[in-house]
């Protein structure tokens, strides 16, 4: 990562985490005292405390500047590459050993210090943490578009899994041969998340897939928009027509399956429903992230329900298309269980 004891210019917060990072270097250790700091920095207590409140918010300073600086500096380098080059590089320059002892023993420290700083302070590490998370996240997101990675991925949680991995790692490689033999190295990483990102093989003979399968393997899932349940499905070469956008038989597709899930919490025992009619307005083209269908209901009684669904783009809150959907509700069994997002 970026040498975060790089300053041309240093304000007074600067030379308490400039101090930081040479006691760290200097012994690999994260027990040192805000005295030690304040007297190494040549400054006063009430300095100290007019910038951080404790040890544990100058560590945080300092993960923030080394994170951030090096995402920079990746995001930059990644620029006009493909998804997987990407993804390598990432990984690359997280597992990029240090040139020096100092710069070990500064990783040592950070990278030990990182689990107490999770544990006592989760919500300031997970916003330290989010410039790389939101940066793999790019990338899987643009996998997908590129058809490379499964289409039926939770793009938040994979990068969050692959984040951990590759950053978690690096205890192993402390661990040299000892537990495998030889070292885990960065081409090692960059296989096991490729081949977990990735699209499953397809070379063994497999039953035929249910129709929840096959919704999974086009990227359909629950999620929310605006706090209200919706189904998703993100747009890719798979599901595109030959515009780029996403095809309209699928967008049909995601409202009636989004129309079904809120459906079933109407039903009563011993009634299951079907699709009557639907009728889709198509309004603009979604050619990129992820379709949002959000359904309401307009009327439900006993033999029929009414609903309309709204699609959205990716992050957008301009309307894609707006459907209505009739359901007809007969005897039958009642399904028990839907595909309504965890909240």
């Amino acid at each position: 990562m970026a040498d975060p004891g790089e300053e041309a210019e240093l304000t007074r917060a600067d030379r308490f985490i400039k101090t930081a990072v040479a006691i760290l270097g200097e012994t690999g250790r994260t027990d040192f005292t805000v005295q030690e700091v304040v007297a190494r920095s040549k400054t006063s207590l009430r300095a100290f405390y007019q910038h951080f409140s404790s040890k544990d918010e100058l560590l945080l300073a300092l993960f923030d500047r080394t994170i951030a600086q090096s995402v920079q500096a990746w995001r930059t380098e990644a620029s006009g590459l493909d998804s997987t080059a990407a993804l390598k590089l990432v990984i690359d320059r997280i597992s990029q050993q240090p040139e020096s002892i100092t710069q070990d023993s500064l990783n040592r420290a950070l990278s030990l210090y990182n689990q107490h700083l999770a544990e006592t302070r989760p919500r300031e590490y997970a916003r330290v943490l989010s410039p790389l998370h939101q940066l793999i996240r790019d990338i899987v997101g643009q996998g997908i578009t590129e058809g490379v990675f499964n289409p039926g991925l939770d793009v938040g949680a994979a990068a969050a899994i692959v984040m951990q991995t590759v950053v978690g790692a690096q205890r192993l490689h402390w661990l040299g041969s000892e537990l495998n033999g030889r070292p885990i190295d960065a081409g090692q990483l960059y296989d096991f998340c490729s081949r977990a990102l990735g699209i499953r093989d397809t070379d063994d003979e497999s039953a035929t897939p249910s129709l929840a399968e096959l919704f999974a393997q086009i990227g359909m899932r629950p999620g929310t928009h605006e706090g209200e349940f919706a189904m998703t499905m993100p747009v890719s070469p798979h599901v595109v027509n030959t515009s780029g956008a996403l095809q309209g038989g699928l967008i049909a597709t995601l409202v009636d399956v989004a129309g079904g899930q809120l459906g079933l919490e109407y039903l009563q025992p011993g009634t299951t429903m079907t699709t009557a009619d639907l009728f889709v307005r198509y309004l603009r083209p979604i050619r990129q992230g992820s379709a949002r269908a959000v359904p309401r209901m307009l009327r439900s009684g006993s033999r029929a329900m009414v609903m309309q669904v709204d699609i959205y783009g990716d992050g957008d809150d301009e309307l894609a298309a707006t459907a209505t959907v009739n359901f007809a509700i007969i005897n039958g069994t009642t399904p028990t269980a839907g595909l309504r997002a965890d909240t």
